[in-house]
């Protein structure tokens, strides 16, 4: 009987602990790389924090969410976009980035996006499209 109970303790956490570290996981959601590859600057706005580090084009300052959306408007306007393939993600502590590049009909860009977990909601804090160098 002795023997018994370390085991199912054992087997309790090793079934238990993945669980738990997976729902405390932040994760890009799906929906920024859906908006970015659609050009949807609405879609993407509706993840941004009140403020924003945005680097698109001339501009690179951090901008309120208003502006921000007003920014990306004005580039899918003159960039239609064709695709959005993500290169690489991760994750550390409650922040989470994609790296990625987006193709529009006239040039390919390198995409930076980096979340970080407000409340219950991952709210994107850095938003950097720039020329890709392919």
């Amino acid at each position: 009987m002795k023997r018994t109970i370390p085991w199912a303790v054992l087997l309790v956490l090793v079934l238990v602990c993945p669980l738990a570290g997976t729902a405390q996981s932040p994760d890009i959601p799906t929906a920024i790389a859906t908006a970015l590859g659609q050009g949807d600057a609405s879609g993407l706005s509706a993840y941004f924090n009140d403020n924003v580090e945005l680097v698109v084009g001339s501009k690179n300052d951090i901008f309120s969410k208003q502006q921000s959306h007003g920014i990306l408007s004005e580039f899918f306007r003159k960039n239609r976009v064709n695709r959005f393939n993500v290169l690489h993600k991760g994750e550390r502590d409650l922040s989470c980035f994609i790296i990625g590049t987006l193709e529009t009909d006239y040039a390919t860009y390198r995409v930076y996006v980096l979340t970080r977990k407000n409340e219950n909601q991952n709210l994107i804090q850095q938003l950097r499209i720039e020329p890709s160098n392919e």
